[in-house]
């Protein structure tokens, strides 16, 4: 193995916005999606950040969730019946090795896997925004809902948003690192595909990040100013857009406020459905058929309640992976919920130890994160992949999550490692700048 970390943080940042990246090779092929090519790529980043990072490997008990989680998958598919296809099968594998090749990304190379994030997403922003943009404004290149169908993707415009949110929460745990030119660019970068994205009915996604800025100005005093204003810049830019398509603003603010029962906001009849409810033979929600199916948040409203059904009856180990698209209200649907698949299909043992992860490792970095902006970063860049995993989440889709969680535990036991070891030598604690690495001046994958 060779150690060369700005190679195994390109590695890492490219693996961390693989959506946004399939969306402009497919859509520039032509393709839907190529499985083969797919699977090239994720592996390939996963073994360059194995490669390239290594560092010796240091067991923690922050693996134990994990491990305990593969062990319960692993019990779940030898005694349910097997429904996954291939694809889903090799997905799953490499999101599992994602958790192990983030564990090989050594702590004193956080502040360059920052800065590569920060260069990596803002090229891939950059583009997303521009080739967004004729789609956008011609009225023959969306939908009835104004989403646009971006080289032939109708979730380009959120895969983009996942890889801003990277780009923000780069920016903010390093502001103070770069040039007036440099941090004014990228504002405008920010507050330009912001709007773009809105404009397109992003929704989830942006809401995420505007959380991440607001935990960065909660935590961090010395990135509170500059939060606070890249809050407004990005409020700003979300109305903007907004604004900008009223019409098809309104209309999804209607399917919100649908679903609070009021029948005046009722969109049935607004336009067709798109397709009927197709509801499984196994489905036993009586609400089912009565799901308005244009309607996201009425659809994962009905996803949480079958899970919610379904949790109680699963048992220790589960019902099986891809169990929840027969016994859900929709064929073949995930509950767009990493924690309540994990719960349903590989049962309460496996649930309670992936819950051990969504909250102990952003937890451990609460304290050290007011005053290191490395741990800053980590802390926000684990938040928004949790929150985009209870929105978005597919767990076997969800490698982007699982590698920034090995990347998180892979500091933390070096942390660990180190405060033993202090204490076992009786050693005084260096200061912050004594330890800090000089940065250069230079310096959320759902679709098959």
């Amino acid at each position: 193995m060779i150690r060369i970390p700005n190679a195994a943080s390109l590695a890492f940042a490219l693996a961390v916005s693989g959506s946004s990246v399939f969306v402009l090779i497919y859509g520039f092929l032509g393709l839907s999606g190529f499985g083969a090519l797919t699977a090239s790529y994720l592996g390939l980043t996963l073994i360059s950040v194995v490669v390239f990072g290594s560092q010796d490997f240091r067991f923690s008990t922050l693996d134990v969730p994990l491990l305990v989680l593969i062990a319960c998958a692993g019990v779940s598919f030898a005694k349910n019946p097997f429904r996954a296809d291939l694809r889903e099968l090799v997905l799953l594998a490499l999101t599992a090795s994602a958790y192990f090749a983030g564990r090989f990304l050594a702590k004193e190379n956080l502040g360059i896997v920052r800065t590569t994030s920060f260069w990596t997403t803002a090229a891939i922003v950059c583009a997303g925004t521009i080739v967004t943009f004729p789609y956008l404004v011609s009225e023959s290149l969306h939908g009835t809902f104004g989403r646009p169908f971006v080289l032939g993707f109708d979730s380009a415009t959120t895969a983009f948003s996942f890889s801003l949110g990277i780009f923000v929460i780069a920016l903010l745990s390093s502001e103070k690192n770069w040039p007036l030119w440099i941090r004014n660019a990228s504002l405008a970068l920010i507050a330009i595909s912001t709007a773009v994205f809105a404009a397109s009915m992003v929704r989830f996604s942006l809401l995420a990040i505007m959380a991440c800025i607001a935990l960065g100005a909660l935590f961090s005093r010395r990135q509170r100013r500059f939060a606070l204003s890249l809050l407004v810049i990005f409020v700003a830019s979300i109305a903007l857009g907004l604004i900008s398509r009223s019409n098809n603003a309104n209309l999804y603010l209607r399917y919100m406020l649908e679903e609070t029962g009021d029948e005046r906001f009722s969109t049935v009849g607004i336009y067709p459905p798109s397709h009927e409810a197709k509801r499984n033979a196994g489905a036993t929600t009586p609400s089912c058929e009565k799901v308005n199916t244009r309607n996201s948040i009425a659809i994962r409203k009905q996803l949480m309640a079958d899970a919610f059904d379904l949790i109680p009856r699963a048992g220790l180990f589960g019902s099986g992976f891809m169990s929840f698209g027969e016994l859900g209200c929709f064929e073949g649907m995930s509950p767009h919920n990493d924690l309540a698949q994990v719960f349903v299909e590989f049962g309460w043992i496996g649930g309670i130890a992936f819950s051990l992860l969504l909250a102990v490792i952003p937890l451990s970095f609460l304290k050290s994160a007011g005053c290191d902006d490395d741990m800053l970063f980590l802390l926000l860049l684990s938040a928004f992949m949790i929150m985009l995993s209870m929105i978005y989440g597919q767990i076997a889709r969800d490698l982007p999550l699982f590698l920034v969680f090995g990347f998180a535990v892979s500091v933390l036991s070096r942390n660990d490692g180190s405060a033993a070891a202090r204490k076992y030598l009786k050693l005084p604690h260096r200061t912050r700048t004594e330890t800090a690495l000089p940065i250069e001046k230079s310096n959320h994958f759902r679709s098959w």
